[in-house]
C-alpha cells in the first residue's frame, strides 16, 4: 500500500508542481516572443458566435470600435447562433447598412463551432480573429496578435484572458489559478508550442481555417491541434488581452469546468495521434498539462483508499492528513465559520476543479452528453 500511496501521490505533485518547474527550466534563457511589425497590415476578420448575448452586445461593439488597427482594413461578423432574446434584432439594427459589419441568423443552434463556421465562411478577411461575445477586449490586441502570423512556422497567436479578483475569496483564487495557467502557457509556447488558445482571443491565417466538426466542445483546442498536426506552433501572447470576471458563483464555475473538461475527452479521441510522440512534437507537454490534469482525481482517490487500508504509521499520518485537507473542503464550501480565508478557499477551489474532472469523465464516457452553450 505504501508503493501506492507513494505513486499515486507522486503522480499529483508532478502533474500540478514538478511539470511546470521542469518546463520552467528548460525555458530559461530563451528570449521573448516578438514578431516583426508587418510593412503592410493585412485584412481582417473579427469572427463572434453568439448565443442570448444582448446585454453583452452593446460593450463587446464599443471594444471593437477602439481597436488601433485601420478600420479599413477590419469587418465584423457575428452569427447569432439560435438565439432568442434581443440579440437578432439589436445585430440587425447596429449592422444595417454597414460595408464592414456582417450578421446572420442561425434559427436552429448549431453550438459554437458551428456558428464559427457559419462565420468564418461569410468572412473575407486575410486574418480571422476569433472573439467571444462578452468579454471587451484590449485595444492594442490586433497590432499584438497579428505580425505573429506573419512567420511562416506559426499557425496561431493567442491573447490573453485578464479575470477580475476584487468580489471574492473564491474569484480570487479561480484568477490565481488562471495566472498559473498563463505561466505554462507562456513557457510552453517559448519551448515550442501551446496545446491550446484563450478562446476568448485567438487569431489565425483565412487560409488555414478548417471548419470543425458540428457538435465539437472546443474550438480552443481543436483547431491549434488541427494547425499542429501540420507542423505550425500555436503562441501565447502576452499583452494582447480579454477582459473576464472571474466567477462568484463556485456552482456555475463547476458547471463551466465540467463542460471544458468533458472536450478534452472529446477532442483527445478526436485527435488520437496526440498520443504519439513519433507525431506529436509537444507530446510531453500535451501529456503532461492536458492529459494528466484530467486522471489527477482519480490518483487522489488512489492515495486516499491506500492510505485508508495501510497498517504503518507514515500511511496513517497520512490518511488523517488527508482527512483533514477534504474536510476543511467540505467545511468551506458549507461556509461555516472560520472558512472564509485564502487559504481553505484554496483548498476549495483545488478540490472543486479535480471533482469537476472526475464528473466530467464519468459523463462523457457513460453519456457523451455535451451541451454547447450552457
Amino acid at each position: 500500500m505504501t508503493i501506492v500511496f507513494l505513486l499515486s501521490a507522486g503522480f499529483v505533485l508532478y502533474t500540478y508542481l514538478l511539470f511546470p518547474l521542469i518546463l520552467h527550466i528548460r525555458t530559461r534563457g530563451t528570449q521573448p516572443l516578438s514578431a516583426p511589425e508587418p510593412d503592410k497590415w493585412p485584412t481582417v476578420s473579427i469572427v463572434i458566435a453568439a448565443h442570448n448575448e444582448a446585454p453583452n452586445l452593446p460593450a463587446k461593439l464599443e471594444s471593437l470600435q477602439a481597436l488601433d488597427y485601420p478600420a479599413e482594413l477590419v469587418e465584423w461578423v457575428i452569427v447569432s447562433d439560435g438565439s432568442t432574446d434581443e440579440t437578432e434584432a439589436f445585430l440587425s439594427e447596429q449592422f444595417d447598412g454597414h460595408e464592414r459589419r456582417k450578421f446572420k441568423h442561425l434559427h436552429t443552434s448549431l453550438g459554437k463551432c458551428g456558428a464559427l463556421n457559419e462565420g468564418v465562411a461569410l468572412a473575407t478577411g486575410q486574418i480571422i480573429l476569433f472573439m467571444d461575445a462578452r468579454q471587451p477586449v484590449s485595444s492594442n490586441a490586433l497590432k499584438k496578435l497579428v505580425p505573429f502570423l506573419s512567420l511562416d512556422d506559426v499557425g496561431a497567436a493567442s491573447g490573453e484572458l485578464i479575470l477580475s479578483e476584487d468580489s471574492s475569496l473564491e474569484a480570487g483564487n479561480f484568477g490565481l489559478y488562471w495566472r498559473y495557467e498563463k505561466w505554462i502557457r507562456d513557457n510552453e509556447s517559448r519551448l515550442f508550442s501551446t496545446t491550446g488558445v484563450t478562446g476568448a482571443l485567438y487569431a489565425i491565417r483565412r487560409a488555414d481555417f478548417k471548419p470543425n466538426k458540428v457538435g465539437t466542445l472546443l474550438d480552443d483546442f481543436d483547431t491549434p491541434t488541427g494547425l499542429l498536426k501540420e507542423g505550425k506552433r500555436t503562441l501565447f501572447v502576452p499583452g494582447a488581452y480579454a477582459y473576464d470576471k472571474a466567477a462568484d458563483d463556485i456552482h456555475q464555475e463547476f458547471r463551466r469546468k465540467v463542460r471544458n473538461l468533458a472536450g478534452n475527452w472529446q477532442s483527445f479521441q478526436t485527435n488520437s495521434w496526440l498520443f504519439n510522440p513519433a507525431k506529436n512534437p509537444v507530446w510531453w507537454q500535451f501529456l503532461s498539462h492536458k492529459v494528466f490534469r484530467l486522471l489527477v482525481p482519480y490518483a487522489l482517490i488512489l492515495a486516499f483508499v491506500s492510505s485508508a487500508f495501510g497498517h504503518n504509521g507514515f500511511l496513517n499520518s497520512m490518511f488523517w492528513l488527508q482527512v483533514v485537507f477534504y474536510g476543511v473542503a467540505a467545511a468551506s464550501y458549507l461556509g461555516l465559520p472560520g472558512t472564509q480565508n485564502k487559504a481553505v478557499s484554496m483548498i476549495k477551489v483545488f478540490t472543486q476543479l479535480n471533482a469537476a474532472a472526475f464528473v466530467a469523465t464519468a459523463r462523457y464516457f457513460t453519456s457523451k452528453r455535451a451541451i454547447s452553450w450552457r
